[in-house]
C-alpha cells in the first residue's frame, strides 16, 4: 500500500488485527472477540510459513463471523475520510465463501400500520440484505399488504442479484409507500410460487428462502406453509420484527421456528447491519455437517482490494467449528473465511504477450460470463464495496458466435472457433471487420476459463536459416541505428 510519500511501507514479519466499529458497542461480544484474537494468534506462524514456501503470495486473510480480521503482512489501515465502515463480513470474498448460492424471495410488509420511521427502517433493512448477496445468487423483492407484487413490475421471476440489478431494485424500494391492510397470506404466497416455480428461468438450486420484514402482525399463515413447505420444509423462512412497537412478535417466532429459518429484530437502524447478515450463520450449519465436502476453495469475481493491490480476486475457503460440545454434540457453526489475494496484475505478468504478436491478447471469464482478464477490463470509477463485473459480450462486440463461446466456457468446454467478428481501433474510434481465432479452456481446480484470440496472420512467420556466424552477425549489425542509410527498412525479427 502507498504511504504519503509515495514509498511502500516496509513488510512486518507480523499480523495485523482490524475489528469492525460495532465490535466495540456490544459488550456481551467482549469475551467472544478476545477469544478470537487469542486462538488466530496461531494463524501468524502459519502464514509465515506460507510466504516462505512461495514468494509470490500477496495478502493471506482471515476474517471472522463477528467481523474481527486478520491479515499478514502487517500493514497500517488506510482509514478513509468519513466514518470507517468497512466490515470484512460485507466483503465481496467473504460472502462468496461463507454460504452456498442461494434463491432468495425478500417480502416487505407495506400496510398502513407500516409509516414513517419503521417503513424507513425497513427500505434501509432490505438495501442492507441485497448487500449480502452475491452474483451466484438469484433473489426477487415484494411489497404487500392484502395483494403481493414485485417492486419491480418487469422482475417477474428470480434474477441474478449482480449488481445492475440490486441497483434496481434499491431504486424500486425506496419508492415504496405504506397502505391497506395487512394479509401474510397474499406474501407468503407470492413467495413461494417465485422460488418453487419449475420454469426455464436460471436460478441458484441451492439454498431457498424467503425474508419477511413487517411490524408484526397477529397472523401465521400456517395454511400456506402446509400447502407448500411441509413437512418436507425445502423453504427457510426468516422473520425480521421492524421498529418499536407493542405488537405480539410470538407468531413471527413461530413462523421462523417452523420453517427451520430465524427470527431477529431491528428495532433501530444501529441493528440493521448486524441483523441482516445473522442469517449466514443459519445457512453455513449444513456446510459444516457436510464435513470435507463443503470445505472447498472457492474463486471471487474481480473486486478492488481494501488494501491498496488493486483489482483482485481471491481463493477461500470456510472455517468450521467442529469441536463438540458437554452433550457430545457436533457444533454447528461458521467461525469465518480463509482467503488469499491474487493481484490481477500478477496474472497479467504471467502472459506471454511478446508471442501472441500484434493484436493477439489473452482474456478469462468466471461461470457468471465476466471478465476477470481482458484488454478491455479497465474500470475507471470502481466502487470499493461492489465486484467489478464486466460481461464477456460487453468486453467484446456481441454476436451470435462470441454468445455459443461465453456458453461454452460458462459451461467449463474447451473449443476452438475462427469467426469474423468486428474489432475496434487502438484509439476506438473505429471498427474494422476481421478474422479471429479464439481458443478457450477450463482452468483446472477453478471455476474460470482461459481463452486466447489470434488474428489468422499470427498463424504464420518467416523461417529463416541463420546457422551460419558470419550470416548472423551481418545481421544483428543490420538492425544498430548508426547502419541506416535510409528510411523504409522493414526488419523481420527471428522466431
Amino acid at each position: 500500500m502507498p504511504r504519503s510519500d509515495g514509498h511502500r511501507w516496509p513488510e512486518v514479519p507480523h499480523t495485523s488485527i482490524l475489528m469492525q466499529s460495532a465490535c466495540f458497542c456490544w459488550q456481551r461480544q467482549a469475551p467472544v472477540i478476545l477469544n478470537e484474537l487469542n486462538w488466530t494468534q496461531a494463524l501468524e506462524r502459519v502464514f509465515i510459513e506460507n510466504r516462505r514456501e512461495d514468494s509470490s503470495l500477496r495478502w493471506q486473510v482471515f476474517g471472522s463471523a463477528t467481523g474481527v480480521t486478520r491479515y499478514y503482512p502487517a500493514t497500517p489501515w488506510r482509514a478513509p475520510n468519513k466514518i470507517d465502515l468497512y466490515d470484512v463480513r460485507r466483503r465481496p470474498w467473504y460472502i462468496q465463501g461463507a454460504s452456498s448460492p442461494k434463491d432468495m424471495v425478500i417480502i416487505v410488509d407495506v400496510s398502513g400500520s407500516v409509516s414513517g420511521l419503521t417503513l424507513k427502517l425497513m427500505k434501509t433493512s432490505v438495501m442492507e440484505m441485497l448487500d449480502t448477496l452475491s452474483d451466484d445468487d438469484y433473489v426477487n423483492v415484494a411489497k404487500f399488504n392484502e395483494k403481493a407484487e414485485a417492486v419491480v413490475p418487469c422482475f417477474r421471476t428470480l434474477v441474478q442479484a449482480n449488481v445492475r440489478n440490486k441497483k434496481i431494485f434499491k431504486e424500486a424500494v425506496m419508492h415504496m409507500q405504506a397502505k391497506g391492510t395487512t394479509d401474510y397470506k397474499s406474501g407468503f404466497t407470492f413467495a413461494f410460487e417465485q422460488l418453487l416455480n419449475e420454469s426455464s428461468a436460471p436460478r441458484a438450486n441451492c439454498n431457498k428462502m424467503i425474508m419477511m420484514f413487517t411490524d408484526g402482525g397477529e397472523d401465521r399463515a400456517q395454511e400456506i406453509f402446509e400447502k407448500y413447505n411441509w413437512p418436507n420444509k425445502t423453504v427457510r423462512v426468516f422473520t425480521f420484527s421492524v421498529g418499536q412497537h407493542n405488537y405480539d412478535v410470538t407468531p413471527l417466532q413461530w413462523i421462523a421456528c417452523a420453517n427451520k429459518g430465524y427470527y431477529f429484530e431491528i428495532p433501530s437502524i444501529g441493528a440493521i447491519r448486524i441483523n441482516t447478515q445473522e442469517y449466514l450463520d443459519v445457512l453455513g450449519r449444513p456446510m459444516v455437517l457436510a464435513g470435507p465436502k463443503g470445505k472447498q476453495v472457492q474463486w471471487t469475481n474481480v473486486y478492488q482490494d481494501a488494501l491498496g493491490l488493486g483489482l483482485v480476486i481471491t481463493g477461500t475457503m470456510p472455517v468450521f467449528n467442529l469441536t463438540a460440545d458437554s452433550a457430545s454434540s457436533q457444533n454447528q457453526l461458521i467461525l469465518g473465511v480463509m482467503g488469499v489475494d491474487v493481484a490481477i496484475n500478477e496474472i497479467k505478468k504471467k502472459t506471454p504477450t511478446y508471442r501472441l504478436g500484434a493484436n493477439g491478447y489473452t482474456f478469462a471469464t468466471d461461470p457468471n460470463g465476466y471478465v476477470l482478464l481482458h484488454p478491455n477490463l479497465r474500470p475507471k470509477i470502481i466502487n470499493f464495496r461492489e465486484p467489478v463485473t464486466l460481461d464477456f459480450l460487453d468486453a467484446e462486440l456481441e454476436d451470435n458466435n462470441k454468445e455459443e463461446i461465453r456458453r461454452q466456457m460458462i459451461d467449463g468446454k474447451s473449443g476452438q472457433r475462427k469467426i469474423k467478428t468486428l474489432i475496434k481501433s487502438v484509439d476506438e474510434r473505429y471498427i474494422d471487420e476481421a478474422m479471429r481465432t479464439y481458443t478457450w479452456t477450463p482452468v483446472e481446480g477453478t471455476d474460470y476459463s482461459l481463452g486466447l484470440v489470434l488474428p489468422t496472420y499470427s498463424e504464420n512467420h518467416i523461417k529463416a536459416n541463420l546457422s551460419d556466424q558470419i550470416l548472423q552477425v551481418q545481421y544483428f549489425e543490420s538492425l544498430l541505428p548508426n547502419s541506416f542509410e535510409s528510411e523504409g527498412h522493414v526488419f523481420i525479427a527471428p522466431r
